[in-house]
């Protein structure tokens, strides 16, 4: 059987090209490995721009005559009722943060950031991120005696879903809020 007579030209053509291509990685020095760390580094503390918003806490710091001035996030809708929701007697403390995020943003994933980069709530704690760019879409971690006290995720969801939404969709996320925190403070007490 006779062989094609363009064969011999690509191999000769393909085994040159090899051995060129080797001959000129030779030239090149291996890199070399990086130095070993003998102690851990610590790593540098993240600058301003790249932590998301400061959270807006609802602490109760006592005024000049024993008033209280919590903190309302600025939402639209009746910030009466939630500051009056914040200043309640609860044992759960909340944690609001008003995120910064655009709307195509997966809600989700921001929070997880969040979270890996500040921590999880404490144990009696609800971090709630409110996300105005997308209709003041909500979302929320608790801490692990949130969970004690008998409310669970699905309780949760459905507490956000019946008193949070409804209002916030009406305009009014600051009242949703405020009977959202109502709900929970009724559920653990």
């Amino acid at each position: 059987m006779r062989r094609p007579l363009w064969l011999p030209a690509v191999v000769i053509i393909l085994g040159t090209a090899l051995l060129v291509g080797g001959c000129l990685s030779a030239e090149q020095p291996a890199p070399e490995p990086p130095p070993t760390q003998t102690e851990p580094q610590p790593s540098p503390a993240p600058s301003p721009t790249d932590e998301p918003n400061p959270p807006q806490t609802p602490e109760n710091p006592s005024g000049e005559n024993g008033e209280s001035k919590t903190q309302v996030p600025d939402l639209p809708g009746d910030k009466d009722a939630l500051r009056t929701a914040l200043e309640a007697e609860s044992p759960i403390t909340y944690t609001i943060i008003i995120a910064d995020a655009p709307r195509e943003m997966d809600k989700t994933a921001y929070l997880d950031q969040m979270l890996a980069e500040q921590g999880y709530p404490g144990k009696n704690e609800i971090l709630l991120v409110i996300f105005p760019a997308d209709n003041h879409n909500i979302r929320f971690a608790m801490g692990a005696l949130v969970f004690d006290r008998k409310i669970s995720l699905q309780q949760m969801l459905e507490m956000v879903q019946n008193e949070y939404l409804p209002r916030s969709r009406r305009g009014d996320p600051a009242g949703g809020l405020a009977a959202l925190i109502n709900a929970i403070n009724e559920k653990v007490q």
